[in-house]
């Protein structure tokens, strides 16, 4: 080719391929098209605590049996997450099955017991310590009666609670008032005059006796002794519980009474108990779970009064009952136990559990409450005595040696009412036994 044709296709191939060698132009990329978010993954559900179940113990029949199971039932309704099983164990039964579960550590959660037997199970060391519960939930100790108190609590810590108590009055029989001449709503208010409508109301030809005393050994006797024993200002034990206290002037004025009602007035029997209820008694001191027995089975009109009191003494009783304990599991079964044992002590469950058995107030606010009031009136207002003198409730000792010491307190005291020895030489030998099974 010619050198001018070569410059002319050079000139023109670089006319035609200028564009291509220039700088090349970044493409725009495309807009990505959105993609949907993905749905967010579903929370997990909450998995429901698992239900606690408790088991409770106690020996509460007839009417106090269904009382108690509605308000377990009640509880548990209100408290899905909890199911309280309510086990009745009869009373006879009961102590040694909790002392045979302590020993196999198969315990139950709950129990309520005779309040005499708490010393004993306090010294298993299975019962657990109320203190920081009450603390926490802001229980208002105070509002129990102090000495229902007495038997729950040792080196200032809680090892139970009051559930229920019924304390010792005086019952007379209207109808042998009224045959003897005696005004049937004027009961005596004090011994001498208990003395004399006992004498007055005696007919033996009738074999009606005027007053009814325990006089068979046994806790019976003690219990309602120790009653006349606190009227006349004495003390049945002292010095911590370790020793009698009862051989003094107040104890041989408790016992002179008892012994000249029998031998001198001959106004009651030694007999086996139970004559006012078969009507052959104007008077006897009984429980206020008698008020409930006698109104459905007496057949006769009674009533009820505050005992009476000697001169220069003052308002005492005696009182029995239940208590309410936790025994020592896991913590979160302890918990739940505490929550139940708080609802069912408090002042609102008591007033319920009240009026429905019969059972006298263990706090002031229940005894107090209007409705509880405004029950007690208008159902059976033969209560009042009780309810209203279980302040003046005494506590037995609180000592696991004080089954042996009633009963041998007892025996050396039948033998004053048997005109065996004179009241002076009976004190001082139950002195002496008692002082020996306390020292062992």
């Amino acid at each position: 080719m010619r050198p001018k044709a070569l410059i002319l296709l050079g000139v023109l191939l670089t006319l035609v391929l200028a564009p291509a060698c220039g700088p090349v132009a970044t493409p725009t990329p495309a807009r990505p098209t959105p993609t949907a978010a993905a749905p967010p993954l579903p929370s997990p559900t909450p998995k429901p605590p698992e239900k606690v179940t408790l088991t409770f113990w106690n020996y509460w029949d007839g009417k106090n049996a269904e009382t108690i199971q509605a308000l377990t039932s009640k509880y548990n309704k209100e408290h899905p997450n909890v199911e309280v099983k309510n086990v009745f164990i009869g009373w006879g039964e009961l102590l040694p099955k909790l002392m045979t579960a302590v020993a196999g550590k198969e315990v139950p959660d709950i129990a309520a017991g005779d309040m005499a037997w708490i010393p004993k199970l306090v010294e298993t060391g299975a019962l657990v310590e109320l203190n920081p519960y009450i603390e926490k939930s802001g229980v208002n100790v105070n509002d129990f009666y102090p000495e229902l108190l007495k038997i729950d609590r040792y080196d200032k810590k809680f090892y139970a609670l009051p559930v229920s108590t019924n304390n010792l009055e005086l019952f007379y029989n209207k109808d042998l008032f009224k045959a003897a001449g005696l005004d049937p709503e004027k009961p005596p208010k004090t011994w001498d005059e208990l003395a004399q409508m006992a004498k007055k109301c005696t007919d033996p030809g009738k074999g009606i006796w005027g007053m009814e005393l325990f006089t068979q050994p046994g806790e019976g006797l003690t219990w309602q002794f120790q009653v006349y024993l606190w009227q006349a200002g004495g003390e049945f034990l002292r010095d911590g519980y370790s020793k009698a206290a009862f051989n003094t002037l107040a104890g041989k004025k408790a016992l002179q009474f008892w012994v000249d009602l029998i031998q001198k007035d001959k106004a009651a029997p030694l007999a086996p108990w139970g004559l006012f209820g078969q009507g052959k008694a104007c008077m006897v001191m009984d429980g206020s779970w008698m008020v409930g027995i006698w109104r459905k089975q007496a057949p006769f009109n009674f009533g009820t009064a505050p005992m009476p009191i000697p001169a220069g003494g003052q308002p005492a009783t005696n009182m029995g009952g239940e208590h309410i304990f936790l025994f020592k599991t896991t913590s979160e079964k302890q918990q739940a136990a505490w929550e139940f044992v708080n609802w069912l002590t408090s002042t609102e469950t008591q007033v319920e559990w009240d009026t429905q058995t019969g059972f006298t107030p263990v706090r002031d606010s229940v005894a107090k409450s209007e409705t509880y009031r405004k029950w007690l009136m208008e159902t059976e207002p033969r209560l009042v005595p009780f309810v209203d003198n279980q302040r003046y409730a005494h506590a037995r000792p609180p000592i696991t040696k004080y089954p042996d010491v009633s009963d041998t307190f007892s025996r050396e005291l039948e033998k004053a009412l048997h005109g065996t020895v004179n009241v002076d030489k009976a004190l001082a030998n139950a002195e002496a036994a008692v002082n020996k099974v306390l020292g062992k």
